[in-house]
């Protein structure tokens, strides 16, 4: 809170109580995750796929990314729903880094739930529209969810 306040005096970019600033801290908690995973994930890539196309007449920048990178869809598939699920339900950042104009709809959400009585009706219908767009994600995304973290976490 204080550092995105400073940076804000300071440079005159707005962190808090922006999107920006809640995006940046998204990815200050999620990329190391992420990053370890993708490790685990390019380590059980074989080496072999590398070698053959370099031989085959690819440069380094191509092999990279017409063999590797395509090898490793499923992978980055997973850390991305991975990294969009937990985004998307993360309450305690939104609720402290955003003001009413910015806020998530997980926060949003909360707002049903006042002092003297929850309103379980608009609770349950505001809870269904959340949830659809991670239910349609993992859906169209199964395959290569479940092929990215079974491959990523075995040596």
């Amino acid at each position: 809170f204080l550092i995105f306040v400073n940076i804000g005096n300071s440079t005159g970019v707005a962190l808090y109580g922006s999107r920006g600033g809640l995006i940046l801290t998204y990815l200050t908690f999620s990329l190391p995750f992420s990053i370890w995973m993708l490790i685990g994930y390019f380590d059980s890539i074989p080496r072999d796929l590398d070698e053959a196309a370099l031989v085959d007449g690819c440069g380094p920048v191509r092999a990279l990314f017409q063999v590797v990178v395509p090898a490793a869809v499923p992978g980055i598939v997973a850390v991305s729903v991975y990294s969009f699920m937990t985004a998307w339900g993360e309450v305690l950042f939104a609720s402290v880094m955003t003001n009413d104009a910015t806020r998530t709809l997980s926060v949003g959400l909360q707002g049903y739930a006042t002092q003297n009585d929850v309103y379980w009706n608009q609770v349950m219908a505001a809870s269904l529209v959340v949830s659809v767009p991670i239910v349609v994600g993992f859906l169209l995304l199964q395959r290569y969810l479940v092929a990215g973290l079974t491959a990523g976490a075995v040596k």
